[in-house]
């Protein structure tokens, strides 16, 4: 009989890709990730994985095998869940999975008010575009920017982020507060070219024209500070830009359809004592609307 907890080794590399990957999604080394893969092959007496230079490729054993690991997987998680849904404690660790932006600028600030109200509740936060499985045990709270679709999820709309055009008090001094007609002569800061961000940049490249884009990041934060920070105009969260004192709405009219927070918990968790607690905590805190300040009447650019 092989040792069933080996069956997460091998769904690791199959899924990362290689042990470096495996082993970082495991938080094990990478030594132990190879040697577990080896005593797993070594009981089943069939080679998993084909070793080659662009990573570990399933053998036909391999494919065999993993419909079946799968199925160990989901039962396993299964259990787990069945067994904290009985857990009635306010205490143990929760798995909360939301983009930087929202971490940083949403929950982070008010995790002290957390840690007093709920000192037994370790938060684990994993900061990520990415979407992360539930269904797997990879987080047990996910927000998102898109409605989840799977299965056995418990899902609420908690936030609606509208979305405007900032710069800087300094850059509006030096280069004046921009004007559709003369976009040529500013610069503008955009998100990085990839799916997660494809909506707003759309929306900023039909209307900058000529404008000269500065710089490009992945994080909205980094965005945020390069806008505050005087480097170009910017198409920022309003409930973020409207807080910081640096940051001006631009009067350039219109904006993307604003992004949608969602809140997802697999089903067999949501009555779970630390869970509810932390989607209260979200509830709370992500309700919060600060009235927008009036677009700052600065000289013209020219």
């Amino acid at each position: 009989m092989f040792n069933w907890d080996d069956v997460r080794f091998f769904l690791a590399v199959k899924r990362e890709g290689n042990l470096a990957r495996a082993s970082a999604a495991l938080r094990m080394d990478a030594t132990t990730v190879g040697r577990r893969l080896g005593q797993l092959e070594e009981e089943l007496g069939a080679r998993l994985f084909d070793r080659t230079s662009g990573g570990f490729v399933l053998t036909a054993a391999g494919r065999r095998l993993l419909p079946r690991a799968e199925r160990i997987e989901c039962e396993a998680i299964s259990l787990a869940r069945d067994l904290s849904g009985e857990d009635s404690k306010l205490e143990g660790t929760v798995r909360l999975s939301a983009t930087e932006m929202l971490t940083t600028r949403f929950i982070a600030p008010h995790l002290g008010k957390f840690r007093t109200r709920y000192p037994g509740i370790t938060l684990d936060l994993i900061c990520t575009n990415r979407e992360v499985d539930l269904a797997r045990g990879e987080a047990d709270i996910a927000l998102r920017l898109a409605r989840p679709r799977q299965e056995h999820l418990v899902v609420r709309k908690l936030l609606s982020i509208e979305l405007g055009l900032y710069a800087s008090l300094d850059y509006v001094d030096k280069f004046g507060m921009p004007s559709p007609s003369d976009l040529a002569n500013h610069r503008f800061i955009l998100f990085s070219d990839t799916a997660n961000f494809r909506r707003e940049n759309a929306w900023v490249t039909q209307h900058l024209g000529q404008g000269e884009v500065a710089m490009r990041s992945d994080s909205v934060s980094s965005v945020v500070s390069a806008a505050a920070g005087g480097l170009g105009i910017a198409m920022l969260p309003v409930l973020v830009a409207e807080q910081d004192g640096r940051l001006v709405r631009t009067p350039l009219s219109g904006s993307p359809e604003p992004r949608v927070v969602w809140q997802a918990v697999h089903r067999d968790l949501v009555n779970t004592a630390r869970i509810r607690a932390v989607l209260d905590f979200l509830g709370r805190v992500l309700i919060v609307r600060p009235t927008p300040r009036p677009v700052t009447q600065l000289r013209p650019a020219g």
